[in-house]
């Protein structure tokens, strides 16, 4: 299975860490992850998609090994200037664009912009409107200073999903976590997080979705919190070419459950939208 490399762009000032599978020579997939996640939350998916794609897992600004932004500066139209940068900096051309969560919701209204530059749209168990509740609980949350460990093995034993519920195993969590922490000057170890990425200043994108022209899968987790069938009905009612499906086995964070199940989804329908393309 193909390895990734650590890559570094620098886009609207920031300098951004991204990880690559595959070669070059093949259609781009970009992989956007969750709010407080990192690129690293799609390596059980992002090697088995190189064997087709150059697989490209951004860490958005603020997060993982991206630089934070001071001033902050993480509204969703920040986030797509950055996509749209880094596209352009590495020349992409109709990438596939697959995100989760805060990832997704940003690749929705990225696509509301730029269908016609898409080769296809991913959505993995997200919405294309913020509830108002989310927004002020992750305003409340970021607001919390961030925990201080003695030892990087003990802020991996602490290290947490949001939401909780999951079916990942115990050794996965342990390599997801190796990634998240940074040690600080005094020797002690914090998140790579900059909390203030979770005052968000989303956009609405349900009026929007009549715009995503290019084709689109909404993925939905089998026992999500976030994507009721209320929802997804008017997901599909709002998209020109949608359709959706559910992967078994999963809370809200997919590819960490059932990497293997989202794969198998993600490809039949990259396979009937794209035909040849990994060719």
């Amino acid at each position: 299975m193909a390895h990734y490399q650590d890559r570094f762009v620098s886009v609207n000032g920031l300098r951004l860490h991204y990880l690559e599978w595959g070669s070059a020579g093949k259609p781009p997939f970009i992989m956007l992850h969750g709010g407080s996640a990192y690129a690293h939350w799609w390596d059980w998916v992002a090697p088995i998609f190189a064997e087709d794609f150059q697989v490209l897992a951004l860490d958005q600004r603020g997060h993982g090994d991206s630089q934070h932004v001071d001033p902050p500066a993480y509204a969703t139209r920040h986030y797509l200037e950055d996509l749209h940068a880094f596209i352009a900096a590495l020349g992409l051309q109709r990438p596939v664009l697959m995100g989760h969560s805060m990832g997704g919701h940003n690749s929705i209204i990225y696509a509301t912009q730029h269908a016609a530059e898409l080769g296809a749209l991913v959505l993995v168990d997200t919405d294309a409107a913020y509830p108002p509740r989310a927004v002020e609980f992750l305003h409340k949350l970021g607001e919390k200073p961030a925990k201080i460990f003695d030892s990087l093995a003990e802020a991996i034993s602490r290290f947490q999903l949001l939401p909780r519920e999951n079916f990942i195993p115990p050794q996965r969590l342990h390599a997801l976590a190796v990634f998240a922490f940074q040690q600080l000057p005094d020797g002690k170890w914090t998140s790579k997080l900059d909390r203030k990425t979770l005052f968000r200043e989303p956009v609405d994108g349900l009026p929007l979705l009549p715009q995503i022209t290019c084709p689109t899968l909404v993925v939905r987790a089998e026992h999500t919190p976030l994507l009721s069938l209320e929802k997804i009905e008017r997901l599909m009612g709002g998209l020109p070419n949608g359709r959706w499906v559910e992967v078994p086995n999963t809370h809200h964070h997919v590819m960490l459950d059932n990497p293997e199940g989202l794969v198998q989804k993600v490809r039949a329908f990259l396979d009937e939208v794209l035909p040849g393309a990994g060719q």
